[in-house]
């Protein structure tokens, strides 16, 4: 069979492997007890760095006489498999002789599972390549969409990359340690948490990567105020990368708020085009310091999670990854299934997905989310974590929840005129507190109240 080049298109079919090194490998093992740590920390995160399956069987016998503290040689090794049941699969005793008699040194135990990593990467690269075209045949027969046949496709290429890069990273930490990480980040703050603009919320609720923080409130609460306000502080004061995900206003609508709290000129006067010559310098002074912050804004119309992974991962190939995730709303994102039970399982599924977000790409997701209506029937239209609408799985899988809420919306003669609760119901790492800011709709913004007097 040719080619339309002439070239002979026929491919050996046989996997990449080489016997030779494999013997290497476990002969060296043997011969050495040294060789077993440099040939574990070669093929680390390889789930399968031998091509032959009795020489895996060998490898992982030795493996366990290793960790239990007992030699490593022809006879241990034999015995162990005998105890296994697997001697005489894997070849008996003479074959185990066999393995040491087949590597001159084991000071090159290192090279030899270098060669197995390599060619273990090239056959699970084969194998991807293989389960990603039978994913792409079967997509219509399982009721697959499309994105989730290229987010799962994504997903096993960067387990290729990972494991090419040099396998997992260990989550096993002995508790010496933990207490000197502890000691340390307390004597050396860390400074990954999420810049607030409201200092007293930063105190009680700071955002760490890794975190999926909702706010809620009814609308015309203030839920996208807040998430600008958050956005604007963490990319244009602390020029950090910052994607928002406006699903409610197109980007336009979104600037314009954004120019006016920056420029503190009215919403109002900006959109109308009537500022007057002062507030349009300070429009034009607001535009310099905007256009320099690495601020992203998305509007497009209910996206599902795997968008926005997908989006994540081509900023993150690009070293371009945001410190902050913010979404507006979580409610009218859309569920990855096109034909969920029900709305509530449809919004419980986003959450999970935009925690999944936080803690694999270690940023902070920030979600704004509707409460229902029962606290506007309340007495005290106080809002609650029980207001929290069409979901449970919003709350359980959130790590901050901050309920928003203003007393002069239902009474514009309230005292308390000008003020803005943020009330931190849901704190995982914290206690719950009311922080007070001050309401500037007007200008497209929440002051922090100390700060500014």
């Amino acid at each position: 069979m040719t080619d339309y080049d002439g070239n002979d298109a026929r491919i050996d079919r046989v996997p990449p492997h080489d016997l030779d090194a494999e013997q290497a490998v476990l002969g060296s093992m043997m011969l050495a007890r040294h060789a077993t740590l440099d040939v574990v920390e070669v093929v680390n995160g390889i789930k399968s760095p031998f091509y032959r399956p009795n020489h895996e069987t060998i490898f992982n016998a030795m493996l366990a006489l290793y960790a239990n503290g007992h030699p490593l040689d022809p006879i241990t090794v034999a015995n162990q498999l005998g105890r296994d049941g697997v001697l005489d699969k894997v070849g008996g005793r003479n074959y185990i002789h066999t393995l040491v008699n087949a590597v001159p040194t084991a000071a090159m135990a290192g090279h030899y599972a270098e060669i197995l990593r390599d060619l273990a990467l090239l056959r699970a690269v084969i194998q991807t390549g293989t389960e990603l075209v039978q994913m792409g045949y079967r997509a219509r027969a399982a009721h697959d969409s499309a994105a989730q046949i290229v987010d799962s496709a994504a997903s096993n290429l960067q387990e290729l990359t990972t494991a090419a890069k040099g396998g997992s990273e260990t989550r096993e930490w002995m508790l010496d340690r933990v207490v000197d990480s502890v000691i340390d980040e307390y004597d050396n703050p860390r400074d990954d948490v999420l810049p607030l603009p409201w200092a007293d919320l930063q105190s009680v609720a700071p955002m760490e990567p890794g975190d999926l923080v909702v706010v809620a409130g009814r609308p015309a609460m203030g839920k996208s105020l807040v998430l600008l306000g958050i956005g604007r502080h963490v990319a244009i004061k602390h020029r950090r990368g910052v994607l928002i995900a406006s699903m409610e206003m197109s980007h336009l609508q979104m600037g314009q708020r954004l120019v006016a709290a920056e420029a503190k000129v009215p919403l109002h006067g900006l959109r109308a085009r009537t500022l007057d010559a002062q507030q349009y310098g300070a429009v034009k002074a607001a535009r310099d310091r905007i256009r320099r912050s690495p601020l992203r804004i998305d509007d497009t119309p209910a996206v599902p999670v795997s968008t926005w992974r997908r989006r994540l991962r081509q900023l993150q190939s690009k070293d371009e990854l945001p410190a902050a995730l913010i979404v507006d709303y979580l409610q009218i994102a859309k569920a990855e299934q096109a034909k969920a039970q029900n709305r509530v399982i449809e919004v419980d599924s986003i959450a999970v997905g935009l925690k999944a977000l936080a803690q694999e790409f270690k940023i902070v997701v920030i979600a704004a989310a509707q409460l229902n209506r029962v606290s506007e029937h309340r007495t005290d239209k106080t809002p609650t974590l029980s207001d929290l609408r069409e979901s449970g799985g919003i709350e359980n899988n959130a790590n901050i929840v901050v309920l928003l809420h203003r007393e002069d919306y239902y009474d514009r003669m309230s005292p308390r005129a000008g003020e803005f609760d943020f009330i931190v119901a849901k704190n995982r790492m914290g206690h719950n507190a009311t922080v007070t800011a001050g309401w500037q709709g007007h200008y497209a913004r929440i002051i922090d109240m100390a700060a500014d007097s």
